[in-house]
């Protein structure tokens, strides 16, 4: 029972197919529920199940790069994913206890191994939880 498999989720529903047999069959999920295990109806094999439910789906990307505060302040991370609305991040433990940044704050982030993965964007902070960072693309205009 040690695989997990992340299956989108869609009005309520996802469409759960077992990596044995390749069965599908559709399923609902309450709206509360983050990870379930799901025994297959043909094999009986069972599948640790982990719901996506976000609108617009997330690469992983890794790599690192540069963050750059609206003070001006440049700090290396550790891209983690990267969706059409925002980046996910991670920051040394000593960034972020010398608190760079703050759930609020304007950031650019500049990958120089890629320029064109990023841009010339800026990000606004929309969570910060242990090392993990999450910024919302800004909208331009």
């Amino acid at each position: 029972m040690g695989k997990t498999k992340t299956f989108r989720v869609v009005n309520h529903r996802f469409q759960f197919k077992c990596d044995k047999c390749g069965a599908k069959r559709y399923m609902a999920v309450p709206a509360r529920l983050r990870q379930r295990s799901v025994r297959c109806h043909k094999c009986g094999e069972v599948i640790r199940c982990s719901f996506n439910r976000r609108a617009t789906l997330r690469e992983l990307q890794s790599g690192k790069a540069v963050l750059i505060t609206s003070s001006g302040k440049d700090v290396e991370i550790d891209l983690t994913d990267v969706s059409s609305k925002g980046i996910g991040f991670e920051m040394s433990i000593r960034a972020m206890r010398s608190r760079v940044i703050k759930i609020g704050d304007q950031i650019q982030v500049y990958c120089s191994w890629s320029p064109r993965l990023l841009g010339t964007n800026r990000y606004v902070v929309q969570n910060v939880r242990g090392q993990r960072v999450g910024v919302k693309k800004l909208e331009q205009g």
